[in-house]
């Protein structure tokens, strides 16, 4: 064979590894990103771990957790157990339907684009409490800040709301809409939880 011909075999054939190795390594980046990203359960413990140590070191202890949600729930039942200070719990009503209008006796309605949170009516007589905002995701931060708002409208002192998530998009902190405690961020909401795709 002549020379030319077994260098063309020869670029040939390392050009067509190279490209399989290129795919392979993009391949095999976007499985660690992923696995990286997405959170299982020992994953999802340890990020509520280091949220109820975030708040437990802080200035910040509250009288009572707000849950918006009932994954918010899960989130806030773990960092209660591991705060210095026992703290009840209290679980909004939540209803992920958009534009429906559901009432509740003894419910505040609290209207969004993609869901609608029910704030207890008698909250507002705990006014003087601190209070926690707990959720699992924060996206926009819009749901976020339309709960706190709705808390100082009924008295509450806004340097006495704190809130936290295990997952915030670096958005929603860039634009100040963010919790004031995270475990971790996220670049979009394209990961998962333990029960599934972030909401």
């Amino acid at each position: 064979m002549p020379a030319g011909a077994t260098l063309n075999v020869f670029l040939t054939s390392t050009t067509v590894i190279g490209f399989g190795l290129a795919i392979w390594q993009a391949l095999r980046a976007e499985q660690l990103n992923r696995r990286e990203r997405d959170l299982d359960w020992p994953r999802f413990r340890g990020a509520t771990s280091d949220l109820a140590r975030a708040i437990d070191r802080s200035d910040f202890m509250p009288d009572v957790i707000l849950a918006l949600s009932d994954r918010g729930a899960i989130v806030a039942h773990l960092v209660a157990r591991e705060l210095r200070n026992q703290v009840p719990i209290v679980t909004v009503a939540y209803h992920s339907t958009a534009g429906t209008s559901v009432e509740l006796p003894g419910y505040l309605a609290l209207r969004g684009s993609k869901s609608t949170v029910f704030l207890p009516d008698r909250l507002r007589e705990q006014s003087d409490w601190k209070v926690l905002l707990i959720d699992d995701f924060v996206m926009s931060g819009d749901g976020l800040s339309r709960v706190r708002d709705a808390l100082i409208k009924q008295g509450f002192d806004p340097g006495r709301i704190r809130s936290g998530a295990v997952m915030a998009t670096k958005l929603s902190l860039a634009n100040k809409k963010g919790p004031d405690y995270v475990a971790r961020e996220a670049r979009d909401f394209d990961f998962y939880f333990p029960w599934g795709r972030a909401e």
